[in-house]
């Protein structure tokens, strides 16, 4: 018998065959699905409601790419997908939704503070990227979301009048009206850049592994979670969209936990010249990126206006914290660099 917190998560777990008893109990949620954990006899298990899309080719890409991580000898779990009665990893709920079960991964969220976790966060980073470069079966399946530096093209609805209109529309300071001006002259810098982004080695990425996406146990990343958004990119921006977390009012720690991640990722997996180069102009992407997609969610009425607001304030930092910081950059990225180059 269940006993569920909520009678419409039952009707998907019932279609699964957990043992008895069967729990549902609400968890934290992020801002595109919503979860709740499922207590099956001495089992544990997440379900997953995808809230932002109902495409079901997009879940089927990351559960194809999930079966094929599982079978690779990583050191670090990442979630299996459990097929349901009809022997699919992806159900439809009453409401038309996609759902999906993944078993449960111990762990808890690493802390920014704790340099084993650092350290540990960029070597995972740096095996999966390996992983995923080394899996040949992945050359079959066709990615569903643009890479990073088509980001034009994938938020064509944010241009720049269209910013400058919906920025007119809110409360902001004087100060935070430069610091949108100032974000839009860097989208323009890096839309000039797109030719040399998409000459970079590209490859199946996870593209959002960040310190949320990921679990700790001890002093170890045991767990990389979220690939909804995998696809193939510039390879380099794996390692770009983990630097974009360090950034802070600390310029020395800042750099000295970029480092400890570079060297991390250096010792699974080392990128070219060219990528190390390029690296200091990827994390801006990344954060251009966030910061038109929070734009859009804003436009659509998902987000009130405070959430981009706080994105515009943590975005232009760290865009203007990346340029101030170039070199020291550059010297921080030598552990990752496959030939280590003179940083005089």
């Amino acid at each position: 018998m269940m006993n569920q917190t909520d009678g419409k998560y039952a009707v998907i777990v019932n279609r699964y065959a957990f043992p008895e008893p069967v729990r549902i109990e609400r968890e934290d949620s992020g801002m595109n699905n919503t979860t709740r954990m499922i207590y099956a006899g001495d089992e544990r298990y997440v379900l997953r409601v995808y809230e932002n899309h109902r495409d079901e080719a997009i879940v089927s890409l990351e559960h194809a790419v999930l079966s094929e991580l599982n079978k690779a000898g990583l050191s670090f779990r990442v979630p299996a997908p459990a097929a349901n009665f009809d022997e699919a990893t992806v159900t439809r709920t009453p409401e038309g939704k996609l759902a999906a079960v993944f078993s449960y991964i111990e762990g808890v969220r690493p802390a920014i503070a704790v340099a084993s976790h650092i350290e540990g966060l960029g070597r995972a980073a740096g095996e999966l990227t390996r992983k995923l470069g080394e899996l040949h079966a992945l050359s079959a399946f066709k990615p569903v979301y643009q890479p990073y530096y088509e980001f034009e093209e994938t938020h064509a609805a944010m241009h720049v009048e269209a910013i400058r209109c919906l920025s007119s529309k809110l409360p902001l300071t004087s100060e935070q009206e430069e610091k949108v001006e100032s974000l839009l002259a860097a989208r323009n810098r890096l839309t000039a850049l797109i030719a040399r982004f998409k000459e970079l080695p590209r490859q199946w990425i996870h593209g959002d592994i960040v310190f949320a996406n990921a679990l700790a146990a001890g002093k170890s990343i045991v767990g990389l979670l979220d690939f909804e958004f995998c696809t193939v990119d510039a390879r380099a921006m794996e390692l770009a969209v983990v630097c974009a977390e360090f950034p802070c009012e600390d310029d020395a720690l800042s750099l000295e936990r970029i480092s400890l991640l570079c060297k991390g990722f250096g010792s699974q997996f080392r990128l070219e010249n060219e990528e190390i180069a390029a690296l200091p102009d990827l994390i801006q992407l990344r954060m251009i990126d966030v910061w038109l997609h929070f734009a859009g969610r804003l436009a659509e009425g998902l987000d009130g206006e405070e959430v981009w607001i706080r994105q515009i304030e943590r975005i232009s930092f760290v865009c203007d914290w990346v340029e101030r910081n170039r070199a020291q950059l550059h010297t921080a990225f030598q552990a990752a660099a496959a030939v280590q180059q003179s940083t005089v």
